[in-house]
């Protein structure tokens, strides 16, 4: 464009201006001297509407103070030229400013009316999608964070007094975007949940649809970890009897005490005929199991024995078990115990350990007795079993019929109200044997977690299978049978009565001098029979490191012979020196030591047996290991701590009379239901240190039991331990 045609439009633009800016003052005085003062109201003075950021304000578009409702101007020519263009643009403002001067509050009211339709289109649907929001100012402006707003059409105006409008030739103002905002001023910003509700408004189904699916899955992991419930017993007959389930099939016990007791339960294959002689076989097929519910009312017979007058009780048919518990459930399972005992491994089972439905109710603890096989059928090693069977082995069926009692508790005793895991097993005088016996050896592992152990033996089976078998040729010969059909087909009688004298266990005393050359001959029931014992106990209690926690004990005078422990039996002093001169003491010259050390009456000898046989022999067992605590109970039962004190203490059968007696039991009960049920000794050195538990009226530890010492160093200890 050249300079001249530059300068003819500025002329243009000037001369515009100046007309424009006369016919409003023309106006302005005008509408001044028709309008009454009151009314009158500068255009300064008037509130101004706010355009929102994103509005665009356009000329002539649906002005809020307008006279005439918004009309289209599609009938009137548009001019191109810019002075044309000006020149209707100031008309338009005259009017309008003329409009606003004069515009009375009755006009207004109907101008309202007359848009109320197409403003109602328009500003509903705006207003209910944008949210309102007050600036510094108290005015509403419409918006959201980081998007362009729209005005509604209450927020048009002419924007005469507005701020920063950006102004086009064309006579339209645009306002500025959010986006543009300048520094130091925030953008409105919605409300996080307000856009989290604006958006489940949105996807209502989906949101929905998302919260079924969430609560299903909720419902069903809830089921899933709850599990099946199991239905508690039913008591039927007035509550008399009461049900549990085996493995086998149901069995129904009696009430007994406030408790229950379920007697006779069969866990393993009848050891008859061909099953004489053979391991047990639990009851896994079933063909073996019963049909109906079998009664568990009445004791089963214990299994073939000599009692202690020498007689013949109990039955081959013997491999039963008892169970005493307070309650048949399900939740809050009880500690259980396995009583094994015997007097020896040749009878006298279960001796005193025989628990009831009372005993279960007050110490809250589930009781379980199995019978097992003694003597010839429990323990016979002999060449023709061995070779009847594959691979060739014999002996230990008594150590097989523990761990099937074991194996049963493990897969039935939650049933009953027992918690598998936590078992204890408690073995007394024989039973306390073969229970150390099965400590460590690979089949009985994880089938107890807890030892208790009582005034079991110390002498551990380590003589080798052919061994064993070479030793038994004299029963063999006895019964005159060289293979397994001929001692099977053999009855009950002819093979206890084949048993030779010596296999029995006497009543033992000091060591006698001939013990000293026949120690390799003497007969032990226990052997290494390759099968469950594979190698010698003491290797194994020297080496591995238990996972179960163990707790031996004894009494002061549990090797006390039995026709000692009749109350009306009296020696003097010079008996008690006779006896003590005469035994291998006598013999290798310790007689005088002994005497010195043990008083020269009745209790002192049975002390000085008891250290001898049982007591010292144990505590070297102990000392194996650096945490097994070992107790002894000193408290008399009349004149001795005899060797059934300590148990019949925790049982409760311990007939306590004196203060003393009674704090005895008390003592006793305190050491072992806490075993139970916590796992650990309270009283017992944490360091090893005093390991020796003195239990009288009340629990003292001690480093060491007195005179162990000087027999151990003299090798008294544990060479003539008692052998079961």
């Amino acid at each position: 464009m050249s300079q001249g045609d530059q300068e003819k439009s500025m002329d243009k633009k000037e001369i515009a201006e100046e007309e424009r800016e006369k016919m409003l003052n023309a106006e302005n005085t005008k509408h001044t001297v028709a309008s009454p003062a009151p009314d009158s109201e500068s255009e300064e003075q008037k509130p101004r509407k706010k355009i929102p950021i994103g509005g665009i304000k356009m000329p002539g578009f649906c002005r809020t103070k307008s006279k005439e409702p918004c009309k289209d101007d599609e009938s009137k020519p548009v001019e191109s030229s810019d002075g044309e263009a000006t020149e209707k643009n100031a008309k338009e403002n005259e009017q309008n400013v003329s409009s606003e001067k004069t515009n009375t509050p009755s006009k207004d009211a109907k101008e309202k009316e007359g848009r109320k339709g197409i403003l109602d289109a328009i500003k509903l649907p705006l207003v209910s999608v944008f949210p309102r929001k007050k600036n510094k100012e108290g005015e509403v402006e419409l918006g959201t964070t980081g998007t362009a707003g729209l005005a509604s059409v209450e927020t048009l105006n002419d924007g005469a007094g507005e701020k920063n409008p950006i102004g086009n030739e064309d006579g339209m103002e645009t306002v500025r975007l959010d986006g543009d905002a300048p520094d130091g001023i925030e953008s409105p910003k919605q409300h996080f949940l307000v856009a989290c509700i604006s958006a489940a408004r949105r996807n209502l189904f989906a949101l929905v649809a998302t919260l079924c699916i969430l609560i299903s899955v909720i419902i069903i992991i809830c089921v899933a970890s709850v599990g099946p419930r199991k239905g508690s017993t039913q008591l039927v007959k007035d509550g008399n009897y009461v049900e549990a389930v085996t493995s086998c099939g149901p069995v129904q016990g009696i009430s007994e005490d406030g408790a229950f007791a379920f007697r006779g339960i069969p866990f393993a294959i009848s050891p008859l005929e061909n099953r004489r002689w053979q391991p047990a076989e639990p009851l896994r097929r079933i063909e073996h199991c019963w049909t109906g519910t079998y009664l568990a009312h009445n004791s089963s017979d214990v299994c073939l024995q000599r009692d202690s007058s020498g007689g013949m009780i109990g039955t081959e048919n013997c491999l039963h078990l008892d169970v005493f518990t307070p309650d048949v459930r399900y939740d809050s399972p009880l500690p259980v115990v396995v009583m094994i005992g015997a007097e020896t491994l040749s009878g006298g089972s279960p001796g005193v350990m025989q628990p009831s439905a009372k005993l279960a109710r007050v110490r809250d603890m589930v009781f379980v007795r199995p019978n097992f096989r003694l003597g010839i059928f429990g323990f016979l090693a002999a060449e023709p079993l061995s070779r009847a069977t594959h691979p060739p082995t014999s002996g230990n069926y008594g150590l097989s019929d523990i761990i099937a009692a074991l194996q049963w508790v493990q897969l039935n005793i939650e049933n009953f109200g027992g918690n598998k895991k936590s078992v204890t097993v408690w073995g007394h005088r024989a039973g306390g044997t073969l229970v150390t016996t099965l400590v460590g050896t690979r089949r009985a592992r994880d089938l107890f977690s807890k030892v208790w152990i009582s005034s079991g033996s110390a002498i551990f089976p380590g003589r080798e299978l052919e061994v064993s078998e070479k030793l038994s040729e004299q029963f063999l010969n006895s019964i005159r049978c060289s293979d397994a059909a001929c001692l099977r087909g053999k009855s009950a009688e002819e093979l206890m009565d084949s048993i030779p004298e010596t296999w029995h266990l006497g009543n033992v005393g000091l060591p006698e001098t001939r013990e000293a050359t026949s120690k390799d001959r003497r007969h032990e029931w226990l052997v290494l029979d390759r099968a469950i014992l594979q190698e010698p106990v003491g290797q194994i209690w020297a080496g591995d490191d238990f996972s179960v926690k163990i707790v031996m004990g004894t009494t002061a005078h549990a090797g006390a012979p039995l026709k000692y422990l009749n109350s009306n039996t009296t020696l003097n002093s010079t008996q008690v020196e006779k006896i003590v001169r005469e035994s291998l003491l006598g013999t290798t010259g310790l007689a005088d030591e002994a005497l010195k050390r043990y008083n020269a009456t009745l209790k002192g000898l049975l002390s000085m047996i008891s250290d001898i046989r049982v007591v010292c022999p144990l505590l070297t067992v102990a000392r194996m290991k650096t945490n097994i605590p070992f107790y002894v109970a000193i408290q008399p039962r009349g004149q001795i701590a005899d060797p059934d004190s300590d148990a019949a203490a925790i049982l409760g059968s311990f007939a306590a009379r004196t203060p003393e007696e009674k704090r005895h039991v008390s003592a006793m009960q305190q050491l072992f239901n806490h075993y139970v049920w916590h796992g650990e000794v309270a009283q017992a050195d944490s360091n090893g240190v005093k390991r020796v538990l003195i239990v009288g009226q009340d629990t003292l530890p001690e480093r060491d039991y007195p005179n162990c010492d000087v027999w151990i160093g003299k090798d008294i200890v544990p060479s003539y331990g008692r052998v079961d």
